[in-house]
């Protein structure tokens, strides 16, 4: 059984699947989804995707070319806790905090990608991710962080033992469920005169060939969330549990 805890330091959780899509596809098509889904989601952004290039030319300083390119729109809910990406190369689902719990999450993406796959029509589903950021409030500015991270960093004995910051990133495959696992863990930055925010960020993916309706998309996502909860349990100690009770 999942455990649920009431103060939760969930601030996103995600559900990313990229596709390939046919080729008469447009930002127009993506652009009137909003109508199916107006009165839930009735903010609208478009979506810019940051490209840039270096270009050099003999001896001369390297010049930089920089460009914003729409790739799809974002729909936002109207109490601004959920989100839709729906982009020319995938999908995307996001609860903000606060989160409720992962059945609520998926029934609400998944039914708002079955919108997303009658408008577009793709031909492969070619990733599947999920990704919770969590951001664990440590009641200090002064701690041991070996008593709230099982894999904390760590500074060689012989130098002063006090960390100002720090940035992590593994990266873990786990080859038995053909999936691999970013985790980042980092000091949020955030000016607190009582607390320290530390950032811990899951992401989960498989590389799949799969088509939009196979039933499988939805099996690996569930299959990627449990690695997940593999991931936080075994990153925070019992201490940093009782935070979220």
């Amino acid at each position: 059984m999942t455990k649920v805890f009431p103060k939760a330091p969930l601030t996103e959780a995600l559900i990313d699947i990229q596709v390939k899509l046919p080729g008469d596809i447009s930002l127009v098509d993506l652009e009137k989804l909003q109508d199916r889904i107006r009165v839930e989601y009735p903010d609208k952004k478009t979506r810019r995707m940051w490209e840039g290039t270096f270009e050099m030319k003999d001896e001369q300083d390297p010049l930089q070319k920089t460009q914003f390119q729409v790739d799809g729109y974002v729909f936002t809910s109207a109490d601004g806790k959920q989100v839709v990406q729906c982009r020319l190369d995938g999908f995307t689902f996001s609860r903000l905090r606060p989160y409720t719990k992962w059945e609520e999450v998926f029934v609400e993406a998944r039914m708002l990608w079955g919108i997303y796959v009658t408008a577009t029509k793709p031909f492969l589903v070619s990733r599947l991710a999920v990704r919770y950021i969590n951001s664990i409030e440590i009641p200090s500015k002064t701690f041991n962080y070996d008593d709230y991270f099982t894999a904390a960093p760590r500074i060689p004995p012989p130098l002063p033992q006090y960390l100002e910051n720090f940035f992590t990133r593994l990266v873990v495959p786990f080859p038995d469920r053909g999936a691999i696992a970013i985790i980042t863990e980092t000091p949020s930055g955030k000016p607190d005169p009582v607390n320290t925010a530390i950032i811990l960020d899951i992401i989960v993916s498989k590389e799949v060939t799969l088509g939009p309706g196979d039933e499988k998309v939805y099996e690996i996502l569930h299959i990627l969330r449990e690695i997940k909860n593999e991931i936080f349990f075994s990153s925070v100690t019992e201490k940093t549990m009782e935070l979220f009770r």
